[in-house]
């Protein structure tokens, strides 16, 4: 089996409201029956009121995102169908192939349709040029990835994707991609709920030029939906 995520943009012809429900409903049927499976639908509809309450978290070009659809599927070489449909439905299509690592686990507690509690925060970035792999790797895995806890402890789970090849023409260079979820929505809004120390804020700051390209990084939060 073999992890995918699609990122799907904006389109003037396809309103975000229109894009979310053809996701949430025909749309996981559609990847089903081209042999996609545990679907999870991450949409970008609150992105009006962050932009009022909590701008700090919509970072970088987070306008180009607005759903993104990560499934398994058990080839690689059989993805055209499945990337064929994701591109008809909006805007821009860029996917990758990624490696999951499932740092914060969760139990789904809800029926496949039904809206996560809370809020998940969808990111991604390229590597920094003048850092080697191995540097790249140990620094986000290793060292970022243990003080992520400290830096959100009241965060509900995290997965973390590492690209082993991007799959569309013209998909930015991202190496690196998180969901990274809160179950209430102040614990991502409200700094004091979001954030662990100060001590442990000014470590993260001094880890981002080890692993992440800040000038292509991007994160935005989303409602998510997990299918079987």
């Amino acid at each position: 089996m073999e992890k995918f995520v699609y990122m799907i943009g904006p389109s003037e012809q396809v309103s975000l409201d229109d894009l979310a429900q053809t996701l949430l409903s025909t749309a996981v049927a559609e990847l089903r029956e081209r042999g996609a499976s545990k679907i999870t639908i991450n949409i970008a509809d609150m992105n009006e009121d962050f932009q009022a309450e909590a701008p700090g978290r919509l970072i970088g070009c987070w306008q180009d995102v607005q759903a993104v659809v990560s499934f398994w599927h058990d080839c690689l070489d059989h993805r055209a169908p499945i990337e064929n449909y994701l591109a008809s439905l909006a805007g821009p299509l860029t996917g990758y192939l990624v490696t999951e690592s499932v740092l914060q686990a969760f139990e789904p507690v809800w029926e496949g349709g039904e809206r996560r509690p809370g809020v998940t925060q969808f990111g991604a970035n390229a590597k920094p040029a003048n850092v080697s792999d191995e540097d790249f790797y140990h620094n986000w895995q290793v060292d970022h990835s243990s003080l992520s806890f400290d830096l959100h402890p009241l965060r509900w789970s995290y997965v973390r994707d590492a690209v082993a090849r991007p799959l569309t023409p013209n998909a930015p260079p991202y190496r690196a991609i998180v969901a990274e979820h809160f179950k209430q929505l102040e614990d991502f809004t409200d700094d004091s709920r979001y954030f662990g120390s100060a001590e442990v804020v000014q470590a993260m700051i001094a880890e981002i030029p080890g692993f992440c390209d800040v000038n292509t990084m991007f994160s935005v939060p989303m409602s998510e939906y997990f299918f079987k």
